[in-house]
């Protein structure tokens, strides 16, 4: 649910901004700034919520992390002005940080041996929010109130069940001494890396998407929303099955094939001018790349030992977080390009350096095996 929540506010803030940069007088380029601050609260975070799993209480990271978020995913719809809008995005970011990188560490320890299927999981969630995002927020503009009252209905709501389902200790393991060397191996590197370069096209999807549809190609509420909403369906049905292949042939060749999906998509978005149907498309085969990070998480795991899960998780997605930082200011940045060269240069490149990177990545899975034959949980 978490999860669910994530891709529902992404999608809801990114449909809303628009309307909400007008209401409090702030000028477009700002939007770069705002996905900024969300960014820079879920890239630190993410190593808290990833070194929270190591040492403390599951349950009590993502409860604390998911009432953040709760909190300040509401307040974002009634702000009054742009210093208390970026106050509140970065404590969204501070939240997603934290319960991302927990959520993503708990499914990879518990099914070790399926690591694609289970964080796939987290991208089929997320991925349904996507989708559900964008229908609601079109249903009520220009009033995009409701749709953040929408979040902190459901967010509540998610809280209650994480504290009643959750346990507190789900396993003990022996503690191990944290070696630096063996987080920061070779592998690690490169897959961080790459995910660094995937959190810069992301953002600058995420930053600049509903403007460019909305007011630069003037395509209805509507329809942009049919387009957004392309995005988050695909995760929906595609990232479950990558993730079944990810564990049959290997997670390095699932994350290639969704960096190729992203940058096909990302290319397609910005070539295809204000055809419905392709951008429908693009959007389409962009979102079947939306399990990424989960993929690079699986990878990461494989590649150190087990009392290292968290840790390693969250190092990654901070990398992920910390090219989010890049995302939206690099589109901003691009723009008197015009929005169609600034989207190319901002999502094309950088994925196409992700794709090229994930060529010299390997499973890490004998890591992994060794791992868990001597630390059995």
């Amino acid at each position: 649910m978490p999860a669910f929540l994530e891709g529902f506010d992404y999608n809801v803030f990114a449909f809303s901004s628009p309307a909400i940069i007008e209401s409090i007088q702030a000028p477009i380029a700002m939007l770069g700034l705002l996905t900024t601050g969300q960014a820079v609260g879920a890239a630190l975070f993410s190593i808290v919520g990833g070194f929270a799993f190591d040492r403390l209480s599951v349950k009590n990271t993502i409860l604390i992390s998911v009432a953040l978020f709760s909190v300040f995913t509401f307040v974002s719809g009634f702000v009054s002005s742009l210093t208390l809008l970026i106050i509140a995005r970065l404590f969204v970011g501070i939240g997603i940080g934290m319960f991302q990188a927990a959520i993503l560490s708990f499914l990879g320890d518990i099914f070790y041996e399926k690591r694609g299927s289970a964080l796939s999981t987290f991208s089929v969630f997320y991925g349904g929010g996507m989708f559900v995002g964008p229908y609601l927020v079109s249903a009520f503009l220009p009033n995009y109130h409701t749709s953040f009252i929408v979040t902190g209905i459901t967010s509540l709501i998610t809280l209650i069940l994480i504290y009643l389902f959750i346990p507190k200790t789900y396993k003990q393991i022996e503690k191990q001494k944290f070696k630096m060397k063996e987080l920061l191996n070779k592998n690690v590197i490169l897959i961080s890396i790459a995910s660094f370069f995937y959190g810069v096209t992301l953002f600058a999807f995420l930053g600049f998407s509903s403007q460019y549809f909305l007011n630069e190609l003037s395509i209805p509420s509507g329809q942009a929303a049919t387009i957004f909403s392309m995005y988050g369906i695909a995760g929906v049905i595609i990232s479950f099955p990558l993730g079944m292949l990810a564990d049959k042939f290997g997670a390095k060749r699932v994350f290639i094939l969704t960096a190729l999906f992203i940058l096909i998509g990302s290319i397609g978005l910005f070539s295809v001018g204000s055809n419905i149907l392709l951008l429908g498309a693009s959007a389409l085969i962009m979102g079947a790349g939306v399990g990424l990070p989960g993929f690079a998480v699986a990878i990461g795991q494989n590649s150190v030992g087990e009392h290292m899960a968290g840790t390693v998780s969250g190092w990654i997605l901070f990398m992920f977080g910390v090219g989010q930082i890049f995302g939206g200011p690099l589109f901003s940045v691009l723009l008197p390009l015009g929005f169609v060269n600034a989207g190319l240069i901002s999502l094309g490149l950088p994925i196409l350096l992700c794709v090229i990177l994930s060529l010299f990545i390997s499973n890490g899975s004998r890591v992994s095996l060794k791992s868990k034959q001597e630390y059995p949980a």
